[in-house]
């Protein structure tokens, strides 16, 4: 019989039914090859995490967007990924992220405080963007009066839609552009920010690649910004839309946390991951072959009902566990503690300040390839 199901994550239509067409994917076609053959995905929780925890089958390197970026460590394997991996990590310990709690307070707090008098606003414009973003500049040094533009680029990149990989090109060109200059600028003056930390690094005896500098660059800011902010936007509509348990967090503000991650988990930040296959692949009895572009879906799986009860119940005072939305092994997501501290806080200060928010309209979802994203969240309350 003919396959009549197709499944084109760069469809915007796709996003507004996503669940629905995750369960399609996960009970009929757990290995789906689009019909063009230029896209295999895997959609059970068991499987994308055995491919992410096999980056010597499922690799990194080679896939279509490394083609039009600068060398990362998303999209590198082996011993480079590695190396490069322990370099950036110094920057993300807990003790340092711990260490930026009190900056992040006041910066909520700040956000807030433009709502005071107010009965509305705009949660993903007000709080949810300006806030990663603030705190993933002032860690890599890009001075105040120069985030709108990577604010501008970063959300251009969210935005990839149906002309794939190269739709990536002109942000990231935008984004090369300005830490080229700024990079500049701290060879003549070094600060005390990851920039210039970066300028000094070795890897065997030999600084960074002026390609390497400025994609670590890239991945710094748009992975710092683009997920936290999902998450935030996410899960502030969740809430709205669970009343019963936003009112829940309210009177207990220690079960923010769990919550977080049940956000993570049934409204994925990043809903997937490329990968290129180093050789012939066979699960559930189709074989996947060596090269072909394979999407794990991060958010399908984590909807499984195989892994979890009631899976596409949004529950926040359930024991999620292990979810993929933060990927897994060797790929796993370097500022997750960072993205956590930054939700918690916001959900501790919009529980306070505005308990009885809710959504003036529906959150239309972004047309995206890769990411769950609302452009607006608009919001009312009785008074801030």
């Amino acid at each position: 019989m003919a396959q009549t199901f197709v499944f084109d994550p760069e469809d915007p239509a796709v996003h507004a039914d996503l669940h629905a067409r995750y369960r399609t994917l996960r009970d009929e076609h757990p290995v789906y090859e689009h019909p063009s053959g230029k896209l295999w995905t895997l959609s059970r929780y068991a499987d994308v995490e055995a491919a992410l925890l096999d980056p010597d089958t499922f690799r990194s390197g080679g896939v279509e967007e490394s083609d039009v970026l600068l060398p990362m460590m998303v999209y590198l394997d082996g011993a480079r990924h590695d190396a490069l991996r322990k370099l950036v990590s110094r920057a993300f310990t807990p003790r340092r992220i711990e260490a930026l709690e009190p900056r992040i307070r006041a910066a909520i707090a700040s956000l807030f405080d433009a709502w005071r008098g107010k009965d509305r606003g705009d949660l993903m414009r007000d709080i949810a963007l300006p806030l990663p973003n603030l705190v993933i500049s002032e860690l890599i040094g890009i001075p105040p009066e120069r985030r709108h533009a990577f604010l501008e680029c970063t959300e251009a990149l969210i935005r990839v839609g149906t002309g794939g990989a190269q739709d990536i090109a002109k942000p990231a060109a935008g984004i090369y552009a300005e830490f080229s200059s700024l990079l500049e600028e701290r060879r003549r003056e070094p600060q005390d920010d990851l920039m210039s930390a970066l300028l000094e690094a070795e890897i065997d005896g030999e600084r960074l690649s002026e390609s390497e500098l400025l994609g670590f660059c890239f991945l710094l800011v748009v992975g710092g910004s683009d997920t936290t902010t999902n998450l935030i936007g996410n899960g502030a509509v969740l809430l709205a839309q669970h009343p019963e348990q936003r009112d829940w967090l309210v009177k207990d503000p220690s079960r923010i946390p769990n919550a977080i991650e049940e956000v993570f988990r049934f409204e994925s930040p990043t809903q997937s991951q490329p990968r290129r296959p180093s050789r012939d692949v066979v699960v559930h009895d189709r074989t996947i072959p060596e090269g072909a572009r394979v999407v794990l879906l991060l958010g399908a799986g984590n909807l499984d009902e195989r892994r979890w009860s009631g899976a596409e119940r949004f529950d926040v005072s359930r024991d999620v566990g292990w979810h993929l939305a933060l990927g897994k092994g060797s790929h796993y997501c370097l500022g997750a503690n960072l993205a956590r501290m930054e939700a918690r806080l916001t959900f501790e200060a919009l529980l306070e300040r505005v308990p009885d928010f809710t959504l003036t309209e529906t959150p239309g979802w972004a047309p995206s390839r890769w990411a769950r994203h609302h452009p607006t969240i608009p919001v009312a309350w009785h008074g801030a």
